[in-house]
């Protein structure tokens, strides 16, 4: 029996959290909703995290899946748009830029002085005791910059979001929210050129780099981990008897999550889970979930067979169509990348400014698109079948590793990573350069001024002489006028040679 890395998750939320949900009215609710589901019923899910550490020790970094025996499969963009009831065509990507206290003081209309000691993140029990009661307005009325009701009733639903993204999408080992998250909640609220926001790539895009940083080695899983326990639950623990008739919108699929698990025979720890996963049979798995939508799914890009994914921690990618089964559709032998080479982790999980391969990633989520060439067929969706061919194929891949395949995108990306490192280095060269120059010529200014300066005491000296020429002396003789006036000459011609 295989033992996983121990790994940490956001397993037991502040009870500030858990109690904020029910302090909204609808209206409040639907308003968040809209833009990142029916997030605060995650409070109801339970997870003692063995399941999401046995995934981790199953995934696999150079295709972004999860190895459940000799199969291949993972968290799609369809089932996390399902899952949250969230649209994905007509959204532009949201891009999760650093923001600091001030962005954050902004978003919230506190006041920075309130948020002395806080630089990056903040207690989610000072924010409930703001935001969510209903007297927060009255009570700390000192610590907005604004002063009417109407505009703290405005910001309470937006503080809201902030803290349930923070907690459950994006959590942190000390459970604070994070000022970075500001950008991504704008975002979500006001949409980019009039287009509305998604956040399911960046939700997608943490689990994956969360998933390899934790199989690295790191401790904390940075990524949902509740989302990621209820796909596996769904996938390999859902009891036979639910009906496949549920509603596919509009429908909570967080609260009833509980209703369709099997929990007899549960495992009983990660390596536990470990084997029960490798030991699975097709005919044991719900290859497609209840919310996914197979009508018209993501299989590619205008211009690319892998989606690129970016994230808070990071940019990644994965090739739908190495999972075409949990899509409702017949797995052949699919497109080959080593997506390890296209994924990038942030330095201390902060994504840049200059976010690379940008252009690509935001060109990739508006030309997402279906390929008519593999059909669907809802009457098979669940029989998860493969061809011979593909068979044959992932069980040489299981043995073997990484097999073969096209590597013309990989290394056209690379080739662009590699030029803006260059690009960046020169800059950097540059920097130096001018910055030499800035100094030569700082230094000869201080020479020129100091010359200037000795210009100007000797012209003074000359003139203090030029005054007293001017005054003959007592019975001065008009020889000796005239060899004074002839010295005085002699010195000012020396003294105007020096100053040439």
């Amino acid at each position: 029996m295989e033992s996983p890395r121990r790994v940490q998750q956001m397993l037991v939320v502040p009870p500030e959290v858990q109690r904020w949900p029910t302090l909204l009215s609808p209206n409040e609710v639907n308003q968040i909703a809209d833009r990142l589901g029916h997030i605060g019923d995650f409070k109801d899910i339970k997870s003692d995290g063995y399941l999401v550490e046995a995934l981790v020790h199953l995934w696999d970094p150079t295709c972004s899946s999860f190895r459940v025996g000799k199969r291949e499969m993972t968290i799609t963009i369809e089932e996390v748009a399902g899952f949250l009831n969230l649209p994905i065509q007509g959204t532009a990507v949201v891009l999760p830029l650093v923001s600091n206290k001030v962005e954050f003081c902004r978003f919230t209309g506190l006041k920075e002085s309130v948020l002395q000691g806080a630089d990056q993140n903040i207690e989610a029990k000072f924010l409930f005791d703001r935001f969510a009661l209903r007297d927060g307005f009255e009570r700390h009325r000192g610590d907005f910059s604004f002063t009417s009701k109407e505009a703290w009733d405005r910001k309470r639903v937006w503080v809201y979001g902030l803290v349930m993204t923070g907690t459950y999408f994006f959590p942190r080992k000390d459970k604070k929210i994070a000022f970075k998250l500001t950008r991504i909640l704008y975002d979500l609220f006001l949409g980019i050129n009039g287009r509305p926001c998604s956040i399911i790539p960046t939700i997608l895009a943490d689990i994956f780099i969360a998933c390899t940083t934790c199989q690295k080695g790191k401790k904390f899983f940075c990524g949902s981990n509740l989302i990621l326990h209820i796909w596996g639950m769904e996938h390999f623990m859902r009891r036979p008897a639910i009906s496949s008739s549920l509603p596919m919108f509009a429908y909570n699929w967080i609260t009833t999550h509980h209703k369709r698990i099997n929990r007899d025979s549960f495992p009983r720890n990660a390596a536990e889970f470990v084997d029960f996963l490798k030991n699975l049979t097709d005919q044991n798995i719900r290859w497609v979930l209840d919310w996914t939508d197979c009508t018209k799914p993501v299989l590619r890009t205008q211009a690319s067979e892998f989606i690129l994914l970016l994230g808070t921690q990071g940019i990644t990618a994965y090739v739908p169509k190495r999972f075409l089964r949990q899509l409702g559709r017949t797995q052949e032998i699919p497109p080959v990348f080593d997506m390890s080479e296209v994924t990038i982790i942030f330095n201390w999980g902060m994504c840049p400014n200059q976010i690379p391969m940008k252009d690509r990633i935001i060109d990739a989520w508006v030309t997402l698109s279906d390929d008519v060439s593999f059909r669907y067929i809802p009457e098979l969706q669940q029989k998860g079948l493969k061809t011979p061919q593909y068979e044959d194929w992932v069980t040489k891949f299981a043995t073997s590793g990484q097999l073969d395949g096209p590597v013309e995108e990989i290394e056209r990306l690379k080739a662009i990573i590699e030029l803006k490192d260059r690009e960046v280095l020169q800059l950097k060269q540059s920097v130096e350069v001018h910055k030499g120059k800035a100094e030569e010529n700082k230094r000869l200014y201080e020479e020129e001024r100091e010359r200037r300066q000795e210009m100007k005491r000797k012209c003074g000296e000359l003139y203090d002489q030029a005054e007293r020429v001017k005054r003959p002396y007592a019975r001065e003789t008009k020889d000796s006028v005239l060899d004074r006036l002839k010295n005085f000459g002699d010195l000012v011609r020396n003294r105007l040679r020096d100053m040439m």
